[in-house]
């Protein structure tokens, strides 16, 4: 009987033993496998970048590159829509390297997060600016140069009748950073550009008309170009086309990688406009249909005074954009200085032939000198001018 007792026991102790020895957890395994080969792969990739930065800079020559700055340092304004008319004001102005530069690109933005809407007014740089006792004149892209965006900024203010808070001003550096980030454009010049810099002697701007990839440089230079006449306005048409391609392309393209974009440029900016706002925005630009995102140009004449060429601007008009801006007209009222993305599917060659590929995109009358601004695609031209004629007064008539 105690033999039988201990013999049972035993048993015991032998199924507790057996019982208590660990199991493996495959689960953790797996785990710390995976974590401890993303830190070899980490510190491979390390080693591997390291010694192909020493043997770059120990075999390549050296080269002297432009110093990149980073915007000014700007305090920045909380973007907010406080209502439903009345849109996020953002004036976007493209300056040069001069010193003191100039702005030589300037684009309103009209952005409705709640209607989901925008609008773009291109305004022609060389717009004929008036002194308060009106005895002298200027032009707008002379205003950067005398007190930088401030000026520049009450200056819009004061054709608009508006308030704008927010402003992005981009230089040749951060138009080539973003250039690069979103990658080459397919694009057609509409004719050849050449110019020859006064300085150097050299040519910096050598374009061919027809289809093809631009990159930073060239693209670059297509919207700085001017012809003989030095006409600014054509010029804002070539750079009001470029930026419709931007935006659409960026519509297509995933949320995350537009906030990627933004996150990586923004530096490079003079803004005051905080990085996380402007991913906001981006977010809320993306998400808006193409139909919803109108582009004009900012309506007037064209006027010769001692030998320039001033854009007189046309005051009735500019409040008639205001009015489509904050929701009171509707886009489809001002078809004659409208036009939205969804025209970039057109095929431009046909009516740059025409044109002897010149595309104007206004419609000039002789006997008046008068321009019938249209902010259209290249190949509108024939639409346009069967659309409308201007009077001697300024009013369109059909």
């Amino acid at each position: 009987m105690d033999e039988l007792e201990r013999a049972r026991i035993r048993r015991k102790r032998r199924r507790r033993r057996a019982q208590s020895k660990p199991t493996i957890q495959w689960g953790r395994l797996m785990l710390v496998g995976i974590i401890a080969l993303v830190i070899l792969l980490g510190i491979g990739w390390g080693i591997y970048s390291g010694a192909s930065y020493v043997y770059n800079r120990l075999t390549t020559p050296t080269v002297t590159e432009e110093k990149e700055e980073p915007k000014q340092d700007t305090e920045t304004l909380k973007v907010e829509q406080k209502a439903v008319d009345k849109p996020i004001y953002v004036l976007v102005v493209g300056k040069d390297k001069n010193n003191p530069s100039q702005g030589d690109a300037l684009f309103l933005m009209s952005i409705n997060t709640s209607q989901h809407t925008m609008d773009i007014i291109g305004i022609p740089s060389n717009s004929k600016i008036e002194s308060r006792d009106q005895q002298s004149i200027s032009m707008l892209n002379r205003m950067y140069e005398q007190d930088g965006i401030k000026l520049t900024k009450a200056v819009v203010e004061d054709m608009f009748h508006i308030s704008i808070p927010y402003y992005v001003v981009v230089d040749e550096t951060a138009f080539k950073k973003t250039h690069n980030m979103l990658g080459d454009q397919q694009f057609y010049v509409e004719k050849d550009m050449e110019h020859i810099d006064s300085e150097s002697g050299l040519k910096d701007i050598d374009l061919r008309r027809g289809y093809q990839n631009l990159d930073a440089d060239n693209a670059f230079a297509y919207l700085r170009y001017t012809d003989e006449k030095q006409d600014n306005f054509s010029r804002l048409q070539r750079q009001e086309r470029f930026l419709k391609l931007w935006i659409d392309r960026e519509q297509d393209r995933f949320t995350l990688t537009n906030m990627w974009h933004i996150w990586r440029l923004w530096d490079f900016y003079d803004t005051n406009i905080s990085t996380w706002d402007a991913i906001q925005l981006m977010r809320s630009i993306g998400g808006m249909e193409k139909e919803n995102i109108h582009f004009y140009i900012l309506p007037g004449e064209k006027e010769t005074i001692d030998g320039r060429i001033y854009w007189s601007i046309n005051p009735t008009e500019a409040q008639r954009l205001v009015g489509i801006m904050t929701g009171d007209l509707s886009p489809q009222d001002y078809s004659q200085f409208v036009t939205n993305t969804m025209t970039m599917s057109r095929k431009v060659e046909e009516n740059a032939s025409e044109s002897n590929g010149t595309i104007d995109g206004g419609d000039t009358n002789t006997s008046t000198g008068r321009v019938t601004t249209q902010a259209s695609e290249p190949g509108d031209e024939a639409t346009s001018r069967d659309a409308s004629s201007t009077k001697d007064n300024g009013e369109r008539t059909n």
